[in-house]
């Protein structure tokens, strides 16, 4: 059981270091949330139906973004293509299978099928797109749409932990990414989920997907600062999205001290930040493998030192990233572009930001953007949005 905790802890920490622009460090802020927080939403049950996913429970942010309201509108379809890149995926997940699609392999990369490298890619796949009203797991917020995994794999240069590597492997990732990218925009997908970050992706990888029509969707970060590359991204049309805390305000948590050095947590914030969704205390899908699984129960949760546990699923308690938060931008993307595919990405992002609710200053402001995602008043502009607006 040790050695299961201690992959579990490391498999979600390991990708905010490894990835020096990425976003989904993990801390814990038990001021910030509690040890078992009720995760039930009575009244968005009573006046929609609610799916018979098994957690479905504990998916809070259903209530806090008004999902199932919008659901009544649409729940995607399957003709909208939505491509997420990041370290490796669980082909075979039950609750997931069904919604991907064969996707792209990062050749010249390390693809380990191990819990670590399958958690992050297979976690936000799961919010987007797990299956819905099927009995089990989770319900994704764009469950009838299609998702195409962009696997970019591991590399040595990210043990090797020196100056040199790094630089090495920032490099390298940025590159990959860029490579992902495109081949998601040459498959088709109108809307590309980047929780691994932006910062060292070409430039010109990110204008052929804003070229084709593409909505790029990126999470701000943890590190609690305000990076100047938020403004280009701002000016580049991608949607930057920030996380929130279970009070509905900007996460931000005590720093703590990781292999010898000093780290801040928090939202981080800037000029491209768009909107704010929701990253803390959530259930989605890990990896369903063996390696696992022989610690876990089937039937009930398992505590370890993150949160709690089940095969095939992670729910965690007092945690969280901005990775999390992207992924629910990118579902309400896609069903935008669902319901209105004439509408442009700038289009698009438009609705995304004017039916957000607005949290902190009147109007966008650099710490909260335009506000927490609203799913339901999004698909409402949607319908009857211009597309000379």
């Amino acid at each position: 059981m040790f050695r299961l905790s201690l992959i579990l802890s490391l498999s979600i920490g390991l990708v905010a270091t490894s990835f020096s622009f990425a976003a989904d460090t993990v801390m814990k802020d038990a001021a910030e949330s509690t040890s078992n927080p009720d995760l039930s939403s009575e009244n968005a049950v009573s006046q929609h139906p609610a799916p018979n996913d098994a957690h479905f429970d504990k998916q809070y942010y259903f209530a806090d973004m008004h999902v199932l309201e919008a659901w009544a509108i649409t729940k995607g379809t399957s003709e909208c293509l939505v491509g997420v890149v990041d370290h490796g995926f669980d082909l075979e997940h039950p609750d997931l299978h069904a919604n991907l699609l064969p996707g792209y392999v990062a050749e010249g990369m390390e693809h380990p099928v191990d819990y670590l490298n399958l958690l992050h890619g297979t976690a936000v796949a799961g919010l987007i797109a797990a299956q819905a009203d099927n009995s089990i797991g989770i319900a994704g917020l764009a469950p009838k749409c299609k998702v195409v995994p962009a696997a970019l794999g591991t590399h040595r240069w990210i043990r090797e932990r020196t100056p040199e590597s790094s630089r090495k492997w920032n490099e390298l990732i940025g590159k990959e990414d860029g490579k992902a990218i495109r081949y998601l925009v040459d498959r088709g997908c109108k809307v590309i989920n980047l929780s691994v970050g932006l910062g060292t992706v070409p430039m010109s990888d990110l204008e052929y997907a804003l070229q084709a029509d593409v909505v790029l969707v990126a999470a701000s970060g943890n590190s609690n600062r305000e990076d100047e590359w938020y403004e280009w991204a701002g000016v580049l049309d991608v949607l930057l999205v920030g996380g929130l805390d279970r009070k509905g305000q900007r996460w931000l948590a005590k720093p703590v001290e990781f292999r010898g050095r000093t780290v801040q947590q928090g939202s981080s914030y800037g000029k491209g930040l768009n909107v704010m969704a929701p990253m803390l205390d959530l259930v989605t899908c890990a990896p369903d493998i063996e390696e696992a699984n022989v610690h876990l129960n089937k039937d009930t949760w398992t505590q370890m030192n993150f949160g709690m546990a089940m095969p095939g699923y992670l729910w965690e308690q007092g945690r969280g990233g901005t990775s999390w938060a992207a992924p629910m931008a990118t579902a309400l993307v896609a069903l935008i572009r669902s319901l209105r595919p004439d509408l442009n990405h700038k289009q698009v992002i438009k609705i995304v930001e004017q039916g957000a609710t607005d949290l902190g200053d009147e109007g966008w402001d650099k710490y909260t953007g335009w506000g927490q995602l609203n799913f339901h008043k999004s698909l409402e502009l949607a319908k009857s949005w211009s597309t000379r607006g």
